[in-house]
């Protein structure tokens, strides 16, 4: 695409990325799209990030930088969002990267599907992972698009999409500060809804870290279950639109939420210390399960974990040890 006449606001929340987020932003600005900006707001990193960003900054005249008191990622991202003036908007976490192309991509799906909101279900996790060999583009409508994004096909979190920025200015369209698990997909859940088309494409374009040992989905934290089950309990609240597949797969991400932070509460050595909240997540795992199983939008690999969490949790702590070694082994990124 060689039109660069509609420019795109790029906010990058940092907060203790400097090990990374040169990377990252030079993946920005490198772009073949050339008309952006960069908001990286440094949200009171104790670490060297700020350095970075400042340096950077007198390189790059495109990227402008907004140091600021720790407050969260939703708030450093809603700090972005006041300053944003760009026809889009895109969310990149300053741990990733981007391939060279993905905003012209991402303009695409907008352009030919006329939509508001555009996602690519594909991203780069793992080092060899191969560009998606079939390329492909659909519209969906809200009720579509809040159901595909509560499933295990798409990452949850608000970036790997564009955003028409007259449709977040026109609702209001912020991140929830309360929250600093779930915000993401609060966010993306509120703005499927106010969509009037949503383009979704599978090629991949975002390469996600995850090897970062400070992420917040990488470390253990108790408090991640209780900002993620408000998360759920608002986006439940909060449906314009409600169908059967919304409804199984609000309750399938809840099951593998609830599964994984048992899991982890075991790995971790703390099932005593938070044997309520296990007690919790392993009833709601279990009470759903047998729904879960005669449902057709429930893959068999989903169903098969399901069991296996229900019959023995604590074979599959041991497994996820294993498999968190071997994500971050393979995963994208130096």
């Amino acid at each position: 695409m060689s039109n660069n006449a509609e420019k795109i606001s790029v906010i990058v929340p940092c907060y203790n990325v400097g090990a990374y987020v040169e990377k990252c932003l030079l993946s920005i600005l490198n772009q073949h799209y050339t008309n952006i900006e960069v908001w990286a707001v440094d949200d009171g990193s104790a670490d060297g990030t700020p350095a970075v960003l400042d340096r950077l900054a007198r390189q790059y005249p495109q990227l402008k930088v907004i140091h600021q008191k720790n407050a969260g990622v939703s708030a450093a991202r809603n700090t972005g969002l006041a300053h944003a003036q760009g026809d889009y908007v895109v969310f990149v976490d300053g741990d990733d990267y981007l391939a060279p192309d993905y905003m012209n991509y991402m303009l695409e799906l907008i352009h030919k599907t006329g939509a508001d909101f555009a996602l690519s279900t594909q991203w780069f996790r793992k080092k060899t992972d191969k560009q998606t060999p079939r390329p492909s583009m659909q519209t969906v409508s809200p009720a579509q698009a809040v159901a595909l994004l509560l499933s295990p096909n798409v990452v949850v979190g608000c970036w790997n999409k564009v955003y028409k920025r007259s449709l977040l200015t026109r609702h209001q369209c912020r991140f929830n500060t309360e929250l600093f698990y779930g915000e993401g997909l609060n966010f993306i859940i509120t703005v499927a809804q106010l969509a009037g088309k949503i383009a979704v494409g599978n090629r991949k374009v975002y390469y996600y870290r995850r090897n970062n040992a400070a992420s917040a989905t990488t470390r253990f934290n108790i408090h991640t279950l209780q900002s993620n089950t408000q998360s759920l309990d608002l986006i439940e609240q909060n449906l314009k639109v409600r169908t059967n597949d919304i409804d199984v797969m609000l309750t399938l991400h809840r099951s593998l939420f609830y599964l994984s932070t048992a899991v982890r509460i075991q790995t971790a050595g703390k099932t005593r210390t938070y044997q309520t909240e296990y007690k919790k997540c392993m009833a709601y795992v279990r009470k759903h399960f047998f729904k879960l199983l005669f449902k057709r939008q429930v893959s068999l690999y989903r169903k098969a974990m399901l069991a296996a969490g229900c019959l023995c949790p604590r074979l599959l702590a041991k497994m996820d040890v294993i498999r968190r070694k071997r994500i971050a082994a393979q995963s994208v990124g130096e």
